[in-house]
């Protein structure tokens, strides 16, 4: 069983990351990263804005910036999962970025796996390589998915405040007030924008961001214990770190750590 978090640096104008997984799952987060995740063998289900998809073999789906979603093996899976900037490849995401998918899974043909177990093998050092790989996929998800223009676009100030999160999620005392005074905007004004464009309030984005950033520590970092995971990711006790651990990954931090290392 492979559980993975939420990639570092999903907010970067250059993030990608594309790897092969067996087994995968994944609790509920969201990125500033656009994903496509093709199933090669066995089935997968998938979470988005709350509506569960069924992925079998042969088939892919894709999932647009700052959209909820969740990762679920139910017996066996092996998946190919790729993420990658909006800003690699803005066409494609201008053409996309205000609509919302009508085709939830399609299926794929040769070319398209081709494509994306190509990707898997890039490094995002070579940004010309990975951008060369990405049009084609993107030229082939327009042409296998349908889109409406019953989607919205995601507002600007809920991007400037995750940015700010995402640079102060470490500090134990920071709320709603000091991102809403950073950013300009009233707070009433910020906790709608929260909830319209995440499907969550700030409070439970604020935890999963420090839970998945505690998640990648626990995964790379073996000789740090977990108290000082905890406080360094903004947690003020190991009692709020494990519950919220528990609520977001369904173990406690040292069995997830005992997992990852298996």
């Amino acid at each position: 069983m492979y559980l993975f978090s939420m990639a570092q640096n999903s907010l970067s104008d250059t993030f990608f990351k594309s790897a092969i997984h067996s087994d995968v799952q994944c609790p509920m987060h969201l990125h500033y990263s656009m994903e496509v995740v093709c199933v090669k063998s066995g089935e997968l289900i998938m979470n988005v804005n709350g509506a569960d998809r069924l992925i079998r073999s042969g088939q892919a789906t894709f999932i647009s910036v700052f959209e909820p979603h969740s990762f679920f093996t139910p017996k066996s899976s092996v998946c190919i999962v790729t993420e990658f900037s909006p800003h690699l490849v803005s066409e494609f995401y201008s053409a996309v970025k205000a609509k919302k998918l009508v085709t939830e899974v399609f299926e794929i043909n040769g070319d398209f796996l081709r494509l994306l177990e190509n990707l898997s093998d890039k490094s995002v050092s070579n940004i010309l390589s990975v951008k060369a790989a990405l049009y084609p996929l993107c030229f082939n998800l327009l042409n296998n998915c349908e889109f409406t223009n019953d989607g919205k676009e995601i507002d600007s100030i809920f991007i400037e405040a995750v940015k700010y999160i995402y640079d102060h999620y470490s500090d134990e005392n920071i709320d709603l007030n000091d991102v809403a005074k950073a950013i300009g905007v009233h707070p009433v004004y910020l906790s709608r924008v929260f909830s319209s464009n995440s499907g969550m309030g700030f409070s439970k984005y604020l935890a999963l961001i420090r839970t998945n950033k505690s998640a990648q520590m626990l995964l790379n970092e073996k000789r740090i214990n977990i108290s000082e995971i905890a406080f360094s990711c903004g947690f003020g006790s190991i009692r709020s770190f494990n519950r919220q651990f528990a609520n977001i990954f369904g173990i406690s931090p040292t069995e997830y750590r005992q997992k990852t290392q298996n």
